[in-house]
C-alpha cells in the first residue's frame, strides 16, 4: 500500500444514525473512526469540499436493513493520500497527491459510507482528476452529481445541433451545468427559473427564459409560445424539478415524437416511467413518452464533464453558498428551500 501522510486514528464526520430527517439524526462527531486502509482498487482521500443534493437527505430519510449508522454526502474532492495494494494497470495515472473529484458509488452509500468527513475511500474507478483552471470548491460539485446527471440526461436526450428543448429548474445545481453543455452543442434552451436568476440563466446560454412566477398559468404559456407565429414545440423537456403538472399538461407544447425527461424520481423512477408510457391515452395517460434519468455514479461520468470543460463548454460553476464543516446542518437547511441558485458547497478541510 502506497502512502504519504500520516493518518490519525479519528476523524471529523457528520453521522446519521437511523432513518429521517436530518435534523432529527444527524450528528457532527469529532472522535470517528478513520476509514479502513484501501483495499486492492481503492484510494483514500482527504476531503477538501463536498458539494450537497437533495439526494443527500433522501438517502438518510429511507431505512437501510442492517444500516445502524451511515455519514451523510455523496459528492466531494480531496487529495489521494493512500492507493490500495495490487492496484490495477487499468489507472496507471493515479498517484498520490493527486487532486480528484466525484461521487461516492450507491453501492458504498447503501453500507454508509458518505462524503461529509475528513477522510473517505473508495473504489478508485470511481473518481476523475480535476482538471487545471477548476477550482477545488467547484470540482465537488461539476464533477459529482450535478455533472454526471447532465450527462446522463444528454446521452437519453439524444439531441442534435439546432434542437429546441425547454429546461425546468434552469438555475439549479443540475440546470446551470445543463444549460451550458447544451448552448455548446448548438441546441435553443429555453430556461425556466425567476425572473432573479433570468439573467444568470441567459449568461449560461439560455436563449429564452419564462419566469414561472410571472402567469397564473404557466402551462398555457408554454402552450402559446410553442403554437406561435415562427414557433415550434419542443423536441425535448428536461425536468429538474419534479413538477408532474408539467408532463400531464406537455402535449400542448413538445412535439410528438419528444421526449420528456426527469431526474427527480431516483433509482425507482422506472416505476413511474412504466405507468405513464403505458396508461392508455382513453383512461387519461398523456400521449408523450416519459423518460426517467438516474445517474449511477461513475468515474466514466465524471471524465465526460471533465471533457465537456476542457472544451470550453462548460464555463462556470455558480456557487449558491459555502457553509463551515461545523455548519453543515444550515447548509441542508438552506438546500431545503428549494431556492438555491447553482450548487451548495460545504469545506471540510
Amino acid at each position: 500500500m502506497s502512502s504519504q501522510t500520516h493518518i490519525p486514528q479519528t476523524m471529523k464526520a457528520w453521522v446519521a444514525f437511523g432513518a429521517g430527517e436530518l435534523k432529527n439524526v444527524l450528528q457532527l462527531k469529532t472522535d470517528w473512526p478513520i476509514p479502513s486502509p484501501p483495499k486492492a482498487g481503492e484510494i483514500m482521500l482527504r476531503v477538501s469540499y463536498v458539494a450537497i443534493n437533495p439526494g443527500d437527505a433522501k438517502m438518510i430519510a429511507k431505512p437501510i436493513p442492517f444500516r445502524k449508522a451511515a455519514i451523510a454526502g455523496m459528492d466531494f474532492v480531496g487529495e489521494v493520500i493512500q492507493i490500495g495494494p495490487s492496484f490495477p494497470p487499468a489507472f496507471p495515472e493515479l498517484r498520490l497527491g493527486m487532486i480528484v473529484a466525484g461521487t461516492v458509488p450507491t453501492i458504498n452509500i447503501l453500507s454508509g459510507v458518505g462524503s461529509l468527513a475528513e477522510y473517505l475511500v473508495v473504489p478508485a474507478h470511481a473518481v476523475a482528476e480535476k482538471p487545471s483552471g477548476l477550482q477545488e470548491c467547484a470540482a465537488a460539485g461539476l464533477l459529482g452529481i450535478a455533472g454526471q446527471t447532465s450527462t446522463a440526461l444528454l446521452r437519453a436526450a439524444n439531441l442534435q445541433k439546432g434542437h429546441k428543448v425547454l429546461l425546468n429548474g434552469a438555475s439549479g445545481g443540475v440546470g446551470c451545468v445543463l444549460t451550458q453543455m447544451l448552448h455548446g452543442m448548438g441546441v435553443h434552451v429555453t430556461g425556466v427559473c425567476s425572473s432573479k436568476n433570468a439573467p444568470l440563466v441567459r449568461r449560461l446560454g439560455a436563449q429564452e427564459v419564462v419566469d414561472y412566477t410571472a402567469y397564473e398559468d404557466l402551462y398555457g404559456h408554454l402552450t402559446s409560445l410553442a403554437t406561435s407565429i415562427d414557433n415550434r414545440p419542443f423536441d425535448a423537456i428536461f425536468d429538474c424539478v419534479g413538477n408532474d403538472m408539467l408532463y400531464y399538461r406537455c402535449p400542448g407544447y413538445l412535439a410528438v415524437d419528444g421526449k420528456y425527461h426527469s431526474i427527480e424520481r431516483g433509482p425507482f423512477g422506472f416505476i413511474a416511467q412504466f405507468k405513464f408510457n403505458h396508461w392508455p391515452v382513453l383512461l387519461g395517460g398523456i400521449p408523450r413518452t416519459y423518460s426517467s434519468v438516474f445517474s449511477n455514479p461513475s468515474g466514466s461520468s465524471a471524465r465526460e464533464i471533465v471533457n465537456w470543460f476542457e472544451r470550453g463548454c462548460v464555463k462556470e460553476v455558480p456557487i449558491d453558498s459555502m457553509f463551515e464543516m461545523n455548519d453543515a446542518l444550515k447548509a441542508f437547511e438552506t438546500l431545503s428551500s428549494g431556492r438555491t441558485v447553482g450548487k451548495i458547497v460545504i469545506k471540510v478541510k
